[in-house]
């Protein structure tokens, strides 16, 4: 067979096309953000190319949203809320970013009918996190039995919807049990934090934050548990809640919130430990008060986005919060803002207050 000039041109241009797209080139790829054994916990893991929008101003979503946890997940923010009300049906809702500023509703942890068997109402402090190949919620509700309870719930998505394990992780009968944080460590160790509800009795008891070790696939506790904080300061008065666990360094910071919910002396505080476990040493303030614009800012969620930390976190309006816990009339809202750390290596917010104008990013 005879070939042409042009043929050959051809040929040889054909083939330089399929070496090029073959096993052997190099290829481009996504970024994607896994959680592998060795990745710590209690923030973003980096590795999606996701950064927060240029500029924001609080608040970021202006619905009710309170105590959000935030996960870093398939190129995205996962950020799950408290439902406050026992009317609605569906139960945790879950919204998706790809900028921490602009949120859109994608479903619900428990969509109406799927609520866990065990409980009755009540549905508070939600996380979501990655777990191996799937990803896990744990959340606070109220037990048949009237005690408030640690729950854990699977999905093979971030957006859910969730399916309950079936009975409590945690359950006191004399006690609430609330709040609850997951943490991995380096090691691929995991650890779940939480609350009692000392705060209850009367007269109040302390309200210690235990840890207790975690199996592998994070579905139920091992060793020993440990009380590592209470309300020991002026200004928690008589409660302590909602901590975030981080590493950064040598250190362990538990970011937490402490004293009346619906009150503007509900603030953001911080303790540190070389271990896990414990013993923690505390700032000796708070790291975020009320504002004139912004009253009781915290039970939030760390996340580490490119070489910054970010608090996501709740607050009310000044001048609007509702007058008890079961009685919700005013939303509390989501709110962000950059975690900086000090040469001292405690880390601080703003001014000690959330921020109230335009904030630029960059």
């Amino acid at each position: 067979m005879q070939v042409t000039v042009v043929q050959f041109v051809l040929l040889i241009a054909a083939a330089a096309l399929a070496m090029s797209c073959g096993s052997g080139a190099p290829q481009t790829q996504t970024a994607t953000t896994t959680t592998g054994p060795a990745a710590p916990s209690g923030g973003g893991q980096g590795g999606s190319g996701l950064a927060v929008a240029a500029t924001y101003q609080n608040p970021v979503v202006r619905d009710n949203c309170p105590d959000p946890g935030v996960l870093e997940a398939e190129g995205a923010f996962y950020a799950v809320c408290t439902t406050n009300t026992n009317d609605t049906p569906n139960k945790f809702p879950i919204r998706r970013s790809t900028d921490l500023v602009h949120w859109e509703p994608v479903g619900f942890v428990f969509p109406a009918g799927r609520t866990p068997s065990w409980a009755r109402a009540d549905y508070w402090a939600p996380e979501l996190h990655r777990v191996g190949d799937r990803y896990v919620a744990y959340f606070t509700a109220r037990h048949q039995d009237g005690k408030l309870s640690i729950g854990v719930a699977t999905a093979e998505r971030p957006g859910g919807p969730y399916t309950d394990a079936g009975q409590p992780l945690i359950h006191d009968v004399r006690a609430g049990m609330i709040d609850s944080n997951h943490f991995q460590d380096q090691d691929g160790k995991r650890y779940l934090y939480w609350k009692i509800d000392g705060n209850d009795f009367r007269p109040p008891e302390p309200t210690n934050v235990f840890v207790q070790e975690l199996s592998p696939d994070g579905m139920t506790l091992t060793g020993t548990r440990r009380a590592i904080l209470t309300n020991d300061r002026p200004w928690e008065g008589e409660v302590i809640e909602g901590g975030w666990l981080l590493r950064r360094g040598e250190y362990y910071y538990l970011i937490y919130s402490g004293n009346t919910f619906n009150s503007d002396r509900y603030a953001t505080g911080v303790a540190r430990s070389r271990s896990p476990v414990g013993p923690f040493e505390k700032f000796p303030d708070p790291i975020l008060t009320s504002s004139t614009r912004w009253a009781g800012p915290g039970h939030g969620s760390v996340i580490h986005v490119g070489d910054a930390d970010w608090y996501v976190y709740h607050a009310w309006e000044r001048g609007r919060i509702d007058p008890a816990w079961d009685k919700p009339m005013y939303p509390r809202m989501m709110l962000i803002d950059r975690v900086q750390w000090g040469k001292d290596g405690w880390p601080h917010i703003n001014d000690g207050h959330p921020s109230e104008s335009s904030v630029s990013t960059r």
